[in-house]
């Protein structure tokens, strides 16, 4: 099974809007160039010739009360109204917010839904990866079993205070028992010494990435060097083509085992997929 961990979309009415002002926030720090119109059908064509056969979408909660969003969407999602490939293909995925105080009750909700997997993004919530509230929030996941897909290292369309820097991610890891963050892009952007803090240890990884922002040479010694067991492949569709970045991958030194791995096998072990 080949599995794309990290992706994004948005319904087909706010896709271009919101494609274009996340473009317009990253212009000075990083060029972005959407490889699609953002939007679910779309998402699900370019997956299906990339080979694909699962792909988590992965929403993030901006506020507490998106809790009802996720609702909606698995719900859409079970009921088929989304596509029967995207029933089939897609891997529910929810965000819950840090300053949700109903956070413990609404994850249960999610997972009775069918909810595999939470994405956070410390930016975009505007709470630092090891800030109490986010502590509190990734200790109500774990608890309920299920792993959680962060971004980390620093944002294209952001400046200011690292809000998910190695050192934090550490830190979490120390204060949360049994945490299973899929730390997204390596931790890799702005943050060097991700390859001292964080390569070697037992701590998931994406390898998603942007080439114009010289990552590649970090993510790529986390495929080839990281255990093998923690390594995973995402795309962050629409900022990456998948089907190139796989092929991408797929030129580094990496054994057949070890590939295999890394573009499916991991994640299907982690999220308990089965074919």
């Amino acid at each position: 099974m080949r599995i794309d961990i990290h992706t994004h979309a948005f319904s087909a009415h706010r896709a271009a809007e919101v494609i274009a002002s996340i473009v317009r926030k990253s212009e000075s720090r990083c060029l972005l160039t959407p490889q699609g119109n953002g939007t679910m059908a779309d998402l699900i064509r370019q997956e299906r010739v990339a080979g694909f056969d699962r792909y988590a979408i992965c929403p993030i909660a901006t506020k507490p009360e998106q809790f009802h969003y996720m609702v909606r969407y698995l719900t859409a999602l079970n009921s088929g109204s989304c596509g029967a490939e995207a029933q089939r293909c897609v891997i529910p995925c929810v965000s819950l917010h840090p300053y949700d105080e109903l956070a413990r009750e609404h994850i249960q909700v999610l997972i009775g839904l069918g909810a595999k997997m939470v994405k956070l993004h410390p930016y975009f919530q505007g709470v630092p990866l090891d800030h109490r509230r986010m502590i509190r929030l990734l200790r109500i996941i774990t608890e309920a079993g299920l792993p959680i897909l962060c971004h980390t290292g620093a944002d294209v369309s952001s400046d200011g205070e690292p809000m998910a820097s190695p050192l934090q991610i550490i830190n979490v890891y120390r204060r949360v028992p049994g945490l299973r963050l899929i730390c997204a892009h390596c931790a890799s952007w702005k943050h060097s010494e991700t390859l001292r803090f964080l390569l070697g240890r037992s701590i998931y990884v994406d390898l998603a990435y942007q080439k114009s922002t010289g990552t590649e040479p970090i993510v790529r010694a986390f495929a080839e060097q990281h255990p093998q067991d923690y390594v995973l492949f995402g795309s962050d569709w629409p900022w990456c083509n998948p089907a190139k970045h796989a092929e991408t991958i797929a030129s580094w030194d990496i054994s057949k085992p070890r590939l295999e791995a890394i573009m499916g096998g991991n994640a299907q072990r982690l999220l308990g997929l089965t074919e």
